[in-house]
């Protein structure tokens, strides 16, 4: 007997997103089931293989958003699947449409604390954030009892889905690029790099100051951010950081790049860097970025949630500091630029803990079985 489809929604992620795509969509198919994805446009190329793609066009405008929607309704509901996984919250209604349209079976894949990603939404006005946070989660409780399944990217989401079914999912990463690993040669332009959505609450600004600091002591220092920028108002703003300090040369935005040219990047570097600020939202998640550096064999410099802080230590691969106290991360930075024997023995720890313990080939096994028991 075939497996039945699967039709993956989003409205807000990439085609070929992390967590949506290259990890969850990718087993899923390699495990037997008929995947369709229908998300955002990539400009960024991957192997679909197998998977189809029904990439939507990117909104100008809140209008367009909306009809894109309408749009991504129609699209599954034609699909002859017996699962719907969606992957952002707005699509909550859809989701509830297709239950009731199709009796399909649901899954929501949470990838953040909603409630705290809200909270610190810059685009909305301050004092409505508690409101809408509460709204969201008074909408999500409706929507519930009609989802099948829920599959979390971190433990800490749990405390929002007691008595659900429920399977979390971490984001460790992939171990489809650990083979293009090699240790960084000596002597090389001292480089910093960044991988991931680059905004003020990920440490952007702190990152272009600890260029300026660092710039004496090396001259041709580079801090490379591979990823897009949250917003043109932080673009702009850390553009004129650059200017004032006269860091042109010394802070490059590669853009949108695809999921291997992340880990060349990454392998052009001698530290991951990952300066979160202690929002609620980062605080109790993974960072895949953390993962796929030590995967490469690049020592990190993180910030000190707690999660974060036991991972680094136990496996020995760098150093989890305040994002804040630019003092300690420059310290440390100091400290692992100058030594080229200390880098390439946390790299090798960091390394060797991803392969052992921290990579997604375990999560995905309970996903396929996750999905197999929800189709029965």
């Amino acid at each position: 007997m075939n497996t039945p489809g699967v039709c993956i929604l989003s409205t807000v992620h990439l085609c070929f997103d992390v967590r949506m795509f290259q990890a969850e969509a990718r087993t899923l198919a390699r495990a037997g089931f008929d995947l369709t994805l229908i998300a955002l446009e990539d400009p960024t190329p991957s192997p679909t293989e197998g998977i189809r793609i029904l990439a939507q066009p990117w909104p100008r405008h809140r209008l367009q958003r909306m009809l894109r929607t309408l749009r991504v309704l129609h699209l599954a509901r034609a699909q002859q699947v017996g699962l719907y996984a969606f992957h952002d919250p707005e699509l909550l209604p859809v989701a509830l449409l297709l239950k009731l349209f199709t009796r399909r079976r649901l899954v929501y894949d949470v990838h953040e604390d909603v409630p705290a990603s809200i909270r610190n939404k810059p685009w909305l006005p301050r004092l409505l954030r508690p409101l809408i946070a509460r709204l969201y989660l008074l909408l999500e409780g409706l929507a519930l009892p009609f989802i099948d399944g829920l599959t979390l990217a971190d433990h800490a989401y749990q405390k929002y889905y007691r008595g659900r079914r429920t399977l979390t999912v971490l984001n460790y990463p992939l171990m489809t690029y650990a083979d293009l690993y090699q240790e960084r040669p000596p002597g090389g332009r001292a480089t910093l790099v960044y991988a991931g959505s680059i905004t003020a609450l990920r440490g952007l600004y702190e990152m272009i100051e600890l260029v300026r600091r660092l710039r004496p002591a090396y001259p041709d220092i580079l801090l490379r951010l591979v990823g897009s920028v949250g917003s043109a108002a932080e673009r702009a703003r850390a553009d004129e950081l650059i200017a004032r300090h006269n860091l042109g040369g010394h802070v490059d935005f590669t853009g949108l790049v695809s999921h291997l040219e992340v880990h060349r990047q990454i392998l052009d570097a001698d530290v991951g860097l990952a300066l979160l600020h202690p929002d609620p939202n980062y605080v109790n998640s993974l960072p895949t970025k953390m993962f796929e550096y030590m995967m490469m064999g690049r020592p990190v410099v993180v910030s000190n949630f707690p999660m974060w802080t036991q991972i680094v230590a136990q496996a020995g691969c760098g150093y989890a500091l305040d994002p804040l106290d630019l003092d300690a991360v420059e310290q440390a930075l100091r400290r692992l630029l100058g030594d080229a024997d200390l880098r390439q023995e946390m790299g090798r720890r960091g390394r060797a803990a991803v392969l052992e313990k921290y990579n997604w080939e375990k999560e995905g096994e309970r996903l396929v079985e996750f999905y197999q028991a929800l189709l029965g």
